[in-house]
Protein backbone atom coordinates (compact mmCIF):
# COMPACT_ATOMS: atom_id res chain seq x y z
CA UNK A 1 0.00 0.00 0.00
CA UNK A 2 1.18 3.50 -0.82
CA UNK A 3 1.05 6.13 1.90
CA UNK A 4 0.47 9.80 1.08
CA UNK A 5 1.18 12.51 3.67
CA UNK A 6 -1.12 15.53 3.52
CA UNK A 7 -0.06 17.66 6.50
CA UNK A 8 2.36 17.97 9.41
CA UNK A 9 1.61 20.38 12.27
CA UNK A 10 2.87 21.21 15.73
CA UNK A 11 0.14 21.11 18.40
CA UNK A 12 0.67 23.04 21.64
CA UNK A 13 -1.34 22.91 24.89
CA UNK A 14 -4.47 25.06 24.77
CA UNK A 15 -3.38 26.81 27.98
CA UNK A 16 0.20 27.66 28.97
CA UNK A 17 1.80 25.48 31.62
CA UNK A 18 2.16 27.42 34.92
CA UNK A 19 5.69 28.29 36.00
CA UNK A 20 5.53 26.03 39.06
CA UNK A 21 4.90 23.04 36.75
CA UNK A 22 7.62 23.84 34.24
CA UNK A 23 10.04 21.19 35.55
CA UNK A 24 8.99 17.54 35.51
CA UNK A 25 11.65 15.50 37.30
CA UNK A 26 12.32 11.99 36.08
CA UNK A 27 12.17 9.17 38.59
CA UNK A 28 14.77 6.44 38.94
CA UNK A 29 12.42 4.07 37.07
CA UNK A 30 12.00 6.63 34.26
CA UNK A 31 15.78 6.79 33.92
CA UNK A 32 16.10 3.02 33.62
CA UNK A 33 13.91 2.99 30.51
CA UNK A 34 15.56 3.30 27.09
CA UNK A 35 15.61 6.57 25.18
CA UNK A 36 13.25 5.25 22.53
CA UNK A 37 9.59 5.20 21.57
CA UNK A 38 6.91 2.60 22.09
CA UNK A 39 3.81 2.80 19.92
CA UNK A 40 0.13 1.95 19.82
CA UNK A 41 -2.24 1.91 16.84
CA UNK A 42 -5.99 2.38 17.29
CA UNK A 43 -8.21 1.22 14.40
CA UNK A 44 -11.69 2.70 13.87
CA UNK A 45 -14.41 1.62 11.44
CA UNK A 46 -15.42 5.27 10.99
CA UNK A 47 -13.70 8.60 11.35
CA UNK A 48 -14.11 12.33 11.08
CA UNK A 49 -12.17 15.47 10.28
CA UNK A 50 -8.79 15.77 11.95
CA UNK A 51 -9.71 19.26 13.18
CA UNK A 52 -11.61 17.78 16.14
CA UNK A 53 -8.63 15.60 16.97
CA UNK A 54 -6.19 18.51 16.87
CA UNK A 55 -8.36 20.77 19.02
CA UNK A 56 -8.99 18.08 21.64
CA UNK A 57 -5.32 17.05 21.60
CA UNK A 58 -4.39 20.64 22.45
CA UNK A 59 -6.85 20.59 25.37
CA UNK A 60 -5.57 17.21 26.60
CA UNK A 61 -1.96 18.38 26.62
CA UNK A 62 -2.79 20.89 29.35
CA UNK A 63 -3.25 17.90 31.70
CA UNK A 64 -0.34 15.87 30.28
CA UNK A 65 2.06 18.79 29.83
CA UNK A 66 5.34 16.77 30.00
CA UNK A 67 4.40 15.31 26.61
CA UNK A 68 4.63 18.82 25.12
CA UNK A 69 7.99 19.54 26.77
CA UNK A 70 11.62 18.80 25.95
CA UNK A 71 14.23 16.65 27.65
CA UNK A 72 17.08 18.27 29.50
CA UNK A 73 19.69 15.51 29.97
CA UNK A 74 18.56 12.36 31.78
CA UNK A 75 17.06 14.12 34.80
CA UNK A 76 14.04 16.22 33.88
CA UNK A 77 11.65 17.48 31.21
CA UNK A 78 11.38 21.21 30.58
CA UNK A 79 7.60 21.62 30.22
CA UNK A 80 7.97 24.62 27.92
CA UNK A 81 4.89 23.89 25.76
CA UNK A 82 7.16 23.08 22.82
CA UNK A 83 4.31 20.97 21.45
CA UNK A 84 3.78 17.59 19.79
CA UNK A 85 3.88 16.61 16.13
CA UNK A 86 0.57 15.81 14.41
CA UNK A 87 0.72 14.11 11.00
CA UNK A 88 -2.15 13.36 8.62
CA UNK A 89 -1.74 10.59 6.05
CA UNK A 90 -3.85 8.69 3.51
CA UNK A 91 -3.83 5.12 2.20
CA UNK A 92 -5.86 5.88 -0.92
CA UNK A 93 -6.15 2.20 -1.86
CA UNK A 94 -5.78 0.74 1.60
CA UNK A 95 -8.10 -1.89 3.09
CA UNK A 96 -8.12 -1.53 6.88
CA UNK A 97 -9.63 -4.96 7.57
CA UNK A 98 -6.80 -6.57 5.61
CA UNK A 99 -4.20 -4.62 7.59
CA UNK A 100 -5.76 -5.74 10.88
CA UNK A 101 -6.04 -9.39 9.88
CA UNK A 102 -2.56 -9.77 8.39
CA UNK A 103 -0.77 -7.62 11.00
CA UNK A 104 2.38 -7.33 8.90
CA UNK A 105 5.16 -5.36 10.56
CA UNK A 106 6.19 -3.49 7.41
CA UNK A 107 2.60 -2.25 6.94
CA UNK A 108 1.94 -1.42 10.59
CA UNK A 109 5.13 0.63 10.75
CA UNK A 110 3.74 2.93 8.07
CA UNK A 111 0.85 3.77 10.41
CA UNK A 112 3.09 5.12 13.18
CA UNK A 113 5.09 8.36 13.01
CA UNK A 114 8.34 6.99 14.42
CA UNK A 115 10.78 4.37 13.19
CA UNK A 116 12.38 3.21 16.44
CA UNK A 117 14.29 0.33 14.83
CA UNK A 118 16.29 2.84 12.75
CA UNK A 119 17.35 5.21 15.53
CA UNK A 120 16.91 5.78 19.24
CA UNK A 121 17.20 9.56 18.79
CA UNK A 122 14.06 11.13 20.21
CA UNK A 123 13.07 14.70 19.33
CA UNK A 124 9.50 14.81 20.66
CA UNK A 125 7.94 13.17 23.69
CA UNK A 126 4.76 12.42 21.74
CA UNK A 127 4.03 12.08 18.02
CA UNK A 128 0.63 11.40 16.44
CA UNK A 129 -0.18 10.13 12.96
CA UNK A 130 -3.80 9.95 11.77
CA UNK A 131 -4.24 7.56 8.82
CA UNK A 132 -7.32 7.49 6.56
CA UNK A 133 -8.00 4.37 4.47
CA UNK A 134 -9.41 4.70 0.97
CA UNK A 135 -11.79 1.78 1.56
CA UNK A 136 -13.08 3.32 4.80
CA UNK A 137 -11.90 3.49 8.37
CA UNK A 138 -9.02 5.22 10.07
CA UNK A 139 -6.07 4.36 12.30
CA UNK A 140 -4.46 6.63 14.87
CA UNK A 141 -0.81 5.75 15.47
CA UNK A 142 0.84 7.28 18.53
CA UNK A 143 4.47 7.11 19.64
CA UNK A 144 5.31 7.74 23.30
CA UNK A 145 8.77 8.48 24.67
CA UNK A 146 9.48 5.59 27.05
CA UNK A 147 11.42 7.73 29.52
CA UNK A 148 8.28 9.82 30.05
CA UNK A 149 5.50 7.24 30.07
CA UNK A 150 4.58 3.60 30.49
CA UNK A 151 1.68 1.80 28.80
CA UNK A 152 -0.75 2.69 31.60
CA UNK A 153 0.05 6.38 31.15
CA UNK A 154 -0.41 6.02 27.38
CA UNK A 155 -3.81 4.37 27.81
CA UNK A 156 -4.98 7.04 30.24
CA UNK A 157 -3.80 9.78 27.88
CA UNK A 158 -5.70 8.30 24.91
CA UNK A 159 -8.85 7.81 26.98
CA UNK A 160 -8.66 11.42 28.20
CA UNK A 161 -8.05 12.67 24.67
CA UNK A 162 -11.22 10.86 23.62
CA UNK A 163 -13.17 12.50 26.46
CA UNK A 164 -12.10 15.94 25.28
CA UNK A 165 -12.93 15.10 21.66
CA UNK A 166 -16.48 14.20 22.74
CA UNK A 167 -16.75 17.37 24.82
CA UNK A 168 -16.92 15.44 28.09
CA UNK A 169 -13.82 17.09 29.55
CA UNK A 170 -14.37 20.65 28.41
CA UNK A 171 -13.71 23.06 31.28
CA UNK A 172 -13.64 20.30 33.91
CA UNK A 173 -10.20 19.68 35.42
CA UNK A 174 -11.34 17.62 38.41
CA UNK A 175 -11.20 14.34 36.48
CA UNK A 176 -7.57 14.98 35.56
CA UNK A 177 -6.11 16.40 38.77
CA UNK A 178 -4.09 13.23 39.42
CA UNK A 179 -2.66 12.93 35.91
CA UNK A 180 0.82 14.22 36.84
CA UNK A 181 2.33 12.43 39.81
CA UNK A 182 5.75 13.19 41.27
CA UNK A 183 7.11 9.64 41.33
CA UNK A 184 10.57 11.17 41.78
CA UNK A 185 9.57 11.70 45.43
CA UNK A 186 9.37 7.90 45.88
CA UNK A 187 12.06 6.85 43.41
CA UNK A 188 14.61 9.72 43.33
CA UNK A 189 16.63 10.08 40.14
CA UNK A 190 20.30 9.12 40.13
CA UNK A 191 23.30 9.91 37.97
CA UNK A 192 22.82 7.27 35.29
CA UNK A 193 23.79 7.07 31.61
CA UNK A 194 21.07 6.47 29.03
CA UNK A 195 20.00 2.86 28.62
CA UNK A 196 20.52 1.28 25.20
CA UNK A 197 17.68 -0.55 23.50
CA UNK A 198 17.76 -3.83 21.59
CA UNK A 199 15.41 -3.45 18.64
CA UNK A 200 14.41 -6.42 16.55
CA UNK A 201 13.74 -7.27 12.95
CA UNK A 202 10.04 -8.06 13.18
CA UNK A 203 7.11 -9.27 15.24
CA UNK A 204 4.36 -11.82 14.80
CA UNK A 205 0.80 -11.64 16.12
CA UNK A 206 -0.59 -14.69 17.93
CA UNK A 207 -4.28 -14.71 18.90
CA UNK A 208 -5.32 -16.75 21.96
CA UNK A 209 -8.95 -17.72 22.49
CA UNK A 210 -10.87 -16.99 25.69
CA UNK A 211 -11.29 -20.70 26.53
CA UNK A 212 -7.54 -21.27 26.90
CA UNK A 213 -7.60 -20.61 30.65
CA UNK A 214 -10.34 -23.19 31.23
CA UNK A 215 -8.39 -25.85 29.32
CA UNK A 216 -5.26 -25.33 31.39
CA UNK A 217 -7.17 -25.17 34.69
CA UNK A 218 -8.96 -28.45 33.84
CA UNK A 219 -5.63 -30.10 33.02
CA UNK A 220 -4.17 -28.98 36.37
CA UNK A 221 -6.94 -29.22 39.03
CA UNK A 222 -4.78 -28.01 41.93
CA UNK A 223 -3.66 -24.89 40.11
CA UNK A 224 -6.35 -22.54 41.36
CA UNK A 225 -7.48 -19.85 38.96
CA UNK A 226 -4.59 -18.08 37.21
CA UNK A 227 -5.28 -14.87 35.32
CA UNK A 228 -5.68 -14.75 31.55
CA UNK A 229 -2.32 -13.04 31.28
CA UNK A 230 -0.57 -15.70 33.38
CA UNK A 231 -2.07 -18.47 31.24
CA UNK A 232 -1.13 -16.87 27.91
CA UNK A 233 2.33 -16.02 29.25
CA UNK A 234 2.80 -19.66 30.28
CA UNK A 235 1.95 -20.83 26.75
CA UNK A 236 4.37 -18.33 25.23
CA UNK A 237 7.16 -19.33 27.62
CA UNK A 238 6.39 -23.01 27.05
CA UNK A 239 6.73 -22.55 23.30
CA UNK A 240 9.93 -20.61 23.88
CA UNK A 241 11.43 -23.36 26.05
CA UNK A 242 10.50 -25.96 23.45
CA UNK A 243 12.08 -23.86 20.70
CA UNK A 244 15.31 -23.41 22.65
CA UNK A 245 15.32 -27.07 23.71
CA UNK A 246 15.68 -28.09 20.06
CA UNK A 247 19.06 -28.84 18.58
CA UNK A 248 21.33 -25.77 18.22
CA UNK A 249 24.20 -27.62 16.56
CA UNK A 250 23.83 -25.57 13.40
CA UNK A 251 23.65 -22.27 15.25
CA UNK A 252 27.01 -20.55 15.30
CA UNK A 253 26.09 -18.45 18.33
CA UNK A 254 25.47 -21.50 20.52
CA UNK A 255 28.15 -23.99 19.43
CA UNK A 256 30.33 -23.33 22.50
CA UNK A 257 27.64 -22.47 25.06
CA UNK A 258 24.29 -24.22 24.59
CA UNK A 259 21.31 -22.54 26.19
CA UNK A 260 20.54 -23.77 29.69
CA UNK A 261 18.09 -21.18 31.07
CA UNK A 262 15.52 -18.59 30.10
CA UNK A 263 15.04 -15.63 32.43
CA UNK A 264 11.51 -14.29 32.10
CA UNK A 265 11.01 -10.65 33.08
CA UNK A 266 7.35 -9.74 33.53
CA UNK A 267 6.43 -6.05 33.68
CA UNK A 268 4.21 -5.23 36.68
CA UNK A 269 2.10 -2.08 37.17
CA UNK A 270 2.93 -0.68 40.62
CA UNK A 271 0.05 1.74 41.07
CA UNK A 272 -2.11 -0.62 43.13
CA UNK A 273 0.84 -2.39 44.75
CA UNK A 274 2.36 0.58 46.55
CA UNK A 275 1.44 1.45 50.15
CA UNK A 276 -0.59 3.59 50.02
CA UNK A 277 -1.80 2.80 46.47
CA UNK A 278 -1.18 5.43 43.81
CA UNK A 279 -3.94 6.84 41.58
CA UNK A 280 -4.49 4.78 38.43
CA UNK A 281 -4.05 8.04 36.48
CA UNK A 282 -0.52 8.58 37.82
CA UNK A 283 1.80 9.80 35.07
CA UNK A 284 5.18 8.27 34.27
CA UNK A 285 6.88 4.89 34.43
CA UNK A 286 5.35 3.44 37.58
CA UNK A 287 6.15 -0.19 36.93
CA UNK A 288 8.61 -2.82 38.03
CA UNK A 289 9.30 -6.42 37.08
CA UNK A 290 8.86 -9.95 38.33
CA UNK A 291 11.66 -12.39 37.56
CA UNK A 292 11.40 -16.10 36.79
CA UNK A 293 14.37 -18.33 35.94
CA UNK A 294 13.36 -21.33 33.83
CA UNK A 295 15.73 -24.23 33.04
CA UNK A 296 15.83 -25.66 29.52
CA UNK A 297 15.47 -29.42 29.93
CA UNK A 298 17.81 -31.10 27.42
CA UNK A 299 17.81 -34.54 29.02
CA UNK A 300 14.46 -35.59 27.62
CA UNK A 301 12.85 -36.06 24.27
CA UNK A 302 12.34 -32.85 22.31
CA UNK A 303 8.65 -33.59 22.00
CA UNK A 304 8.12 -33.76 25.77
CA UNK A 305 5.05 -31.76 26.73
CA UNK A 306 5.49 -28.50 28.59
CA UNK A 307 3.40 -28.25 31.78
CA UNK A 308 1.66 -24.94 31.18
CA UNK A 309 -0.23 -25.21 34.46
CA UNK A 310 3.03 -25.38 36.39
CA UNK A 311 4.43 -22.42 34.45
CA UNK A 312 1.28 -20.38 35.13
CA UNK A 313 1.60 -21.17 38.84
CA UNK A 314 5.25 -20.07 38.92
CA UNK A 315 4.37 -16.86 37.10
CA UNK A 316 1.59 -16.16 39.59
CA UNK A 317 3.93 -16.55 42.56
CA UNK A 318 6.64 -14.38 40.98
CA UNK A 319 4.21 -11.55 40.22
CA UNK A 320 2.69 -11.84 43.70
CA UNK A 321 6.09 -11.08 45.24
CA UNK A 322 6.14 -7.61 43.69
CA UNK A 323 4.79 -5.49 46.54
CA UNK A 324 5.68 -2.20 48.21
CA UNK A 325 8.52 -3.71 50.24
CA UNK A 326 10.01 -5.53 47.23
CA UNK A 327 9.89 -2.40 45.06
CA UNK A 328 11.41 -0.07 47.65
CA UNK A 329 14.30 -2.46 48.22
CA UNK A 330 14.82 -2.82 44.48
CA UNK A 331 14.79 0.88 43.61
CA UNK A 332 15.00 3.06 46.72
CA UNK A 333 17.77 1.00 48.33
CA UNK A 334 19.53 0.59 44.99
CA UNK A 335 19.36 -3.19 44.70
CA UNK A 336 18.57 -2.87 40.99
CA UNK A 337 21.92 -1.14 40.44
CA UNK A 338 23.75 -4.01 42.12
CA UNK A 339 21.97 -6.42 39.80
CA UNK A 340 22.85 -4.29 36.79
CA UNK A 341 26.51 -4.00 37.79
CA UNK A 342 26.75 -7.76 38.31
CA UNK A 343 25.33 -8.40 34.85
CA UNK A 344 27.71 -5.87 33.26
CA UNK A 345 30.69 -7.40 35.09
CA UNK A 346 29.87 -10.92 33.93
CA UNK A 347 28.72 -9.97 30.47
CA UNK A 348 25.62 -11.51 28.94
CA UNK A 349 26.14 -15.29 29.13
CA UNK A 350 25.22 -17.05 25.89
CA UNK A 351 23.86 -19.93 27.96
CA UNK A 352 21.03 -17.71 29.19
CA UNK A 353 18.25 -15.94 27.26
CA UNK A 354 16.24 -13.05 28.65
CA UNK A 355 12.62 -12.70 27.51
CA UNK A 356 10.39 -9.78 28.51
CA UNK A 357 6.59 -9.93 28.76
CA UNK A 358 4.57 -6.73 29.07
CA UNK A 359 0.80 -6.93 29.48
CA UNK A 360 -1.38 -4.05 28.33
CA UNK A 361 -4.54 -6.01 29.13
CA UNK A 362 -7.31 -4.24 31.06
CA UNK A 363 -5.76 -0.87 30.27
CA UNK A 364 -8.38 1.48 28.79
CA UNK A 365 -7.10 1.56 25.20
CA UNK A 366 -10.53 0.46 23.94
CA UNK A 367 -12.10 3.40 25.79
CA UNK A 368 -10.40 5.89 23.46
CA UNK A 369 -13.65 7.05 21.83
CA UNK A 370 -13.27 10.31 19.89
CA UNK A 371 -16.94 10.55 18.97
CA UNK A 372 -17.23 7.91 16.25
CA UNK A 373 -17.12 4.79 18.40
CA UNK A 374 -14.53 2.74 20.23
CA UNK A 375 -11.60 1.09 18.44
CA UNK A 376 -12.39 -2.11 16.54
CA UNK A 377 -8.82 -3.30 17.07
CA UNK A 378 -5.50 -2.15 18.48
CA UNK A 379 -2.02 -2.93 17.24
CA UNK A 380 1.62 -2.63 18.25
CA UNK A 381 3.84 -1.07 15.61
CA UNK A 382 7.22 -1.06 17.36
CA UNK A 383 9.70 -3.76 16.44
CA UNK A 384 11.40 -5.55 19.33
CA UNK A 385 13.20 -8.80 20.00
CA UNK A 386 13.11 -11.37 22.82
CA UNK A 387 9.86 -9.86 24.08
CA UNK A 388 6.07 -10.06 23.93
CA UNK A 389 3.35 -7.44 24.38
CA UNK A 390 -0.11 -8.73 25.36
CA UNK A 391 -3.26 -6.76 24.50
CA UNK A 392 -6.97 -7.43 24.87
CA UNK A 393 -8.80 -8.83 21.88
CA UNK A 394 -11.71 -6.73 20.65
CA UNK A 395 -15.16 -7.68 22.04
CA UNK A 396 -13.87 -10.97 23.52
CA UNK A 397 -11.99 -12.20 26.57
CA UNK A 398 -9.21 -13.40 24.29
CA UNK A 399 -5.69 -11.98 24.22
CA UNK A 400 -3.51 -10.99 21.29
CA UNK A 401 0.22 -11.47 21.81
CA UNK A 402 2.71 -9.51 19.73
CA UNK A 403 5.89 -11.58 19.93
CA UNK A 404 9.36 -10.56 18.76
CA UNK A 405 12.09 -13.17 18.20
CA UNK A 406 14.97 -13.78 15.84
CA UNK A 407 13.98 -15.31 12.50
CA UNK A 408 15.40 -18.71 13.45
CA UNK A 409 13.79 -18.82 16.90
CA UNK A 410 10.49 -17.57 15.50
CA UNK A 411 10.36 -20.48 13.05
CA UNK A 412 10.63 -22.96 15.95
CA UNK A 413 8.33 -20.94 18.20
CA UNK A 414 5.50 -20.92 15.65
CA UNK A 415 5.59 -24.71 15.35
CA UNK A 416 4.62 -25.25 18.99
CA UNK A 417 1.12 -26.78 19.36
CA UNK A 418 0.00 -23.98 21.70
CA UNK A 419 0.89 -21.36 19.09
CA UNK A 420 -0.50 -22.98 15.94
Amino acid sequence: MELRFSSIENIKPSSPTPDHQRTHKLSFIDQLNPGAYFSIILFYSAGASSERLKKSLSETLTHFYPFAGQFKDNHFVDCDDHGVTFIEAHFDRGDMSEVIQQAKTNILEQLIPCKPHESTRVEHNLIVQVNYFGCGGMAIGVCFHHKVADAATAANFLKTWGLHARGAGAGDTNDFKHAIYDSNSIFPAQDLPDMSVNLGLGIVLVRFCASLREKIVQAEPGLGRPSRVEVVSSVILGALLAAYRGSRDGDEEFTTAPLTHVTAIIAVNLRKRMNPPLPEESFGNICSAAFLNLPIDRDHDHEKKINHGSLAGQLHQSIRMVDDQFVRKLYVEGEILNIRKAVEAQGSPKSNKVFVISSWCKMPFYEADFGWGKPVSIGVGTRFTEAAVLVDGCQTDGIEAWVGLSKQDMARFEQHPGIL
